[in-house]
Formats: C-alpha cells, structure tokens, sequence
C-alpha cells in the first residue's frame, strides 16, 4: 500500500548530535508534529546506518553506523567504477 503514495524514509528522526530513537516517543515532538504522517513499527533493533553525504566533491561521514565508515567508502567507490 505505501507503494501506491510517495514516501520519504531518513535514516533517523532525531537532532543532529542526539542519540537515535529506537522508539516512537523517542522522536521530538516537532519532528513527529511536522511530519505527514507517523507509523509506530514497535521498537526498532540493530545499529543504525552509516549515512554518507555524496553533495560535494568528497563524499563525508556524517554518522559511522552498522556499516563501518571505510567499508562503505569502499564499496561506494567501487559501485562508481563498474557504473
């Protein structure tokens, strides 16, 4: 069904520099309030992601997650070759 509207997912719902929430009531209240809609999946388990900004001429770590920061480079560096 989500399939059928657009959707955007993030990586997190938290400040930049706050811990990341594993449960719904850990998202700010602005957060939850601004968004158009809010699905409550229970409580979330694992690492969150390693996130890589790609906008400027390097790419950056902005957050090292599950993924260590050199193994995703790597990787990305290499999807970009064979591309």
């Amino acid at each position: 069904m989500l399939q059928a509207v657009a959707v955007l997912v993030a990586t997190s719902a938290n400040r930049p520099g706050e811990a990341d929430p594993k449960r719904l009531d850990e998202v700010p209240e602005e957060i939850r309030r601004d968004a158009g809609a809010v699905v409550d999946g229970g409580e979330l388990a694992g690492t969150p992601s390693t996130v890589i900004d790609l906008t400027g001429p390097e790419p950056r770590i902005l957050r090292e997650g599950a993924m260590p920061a050199a193994e995703a480079l790597r990787r990305l560096g290499a999807a970009v070759r064979s591309g």
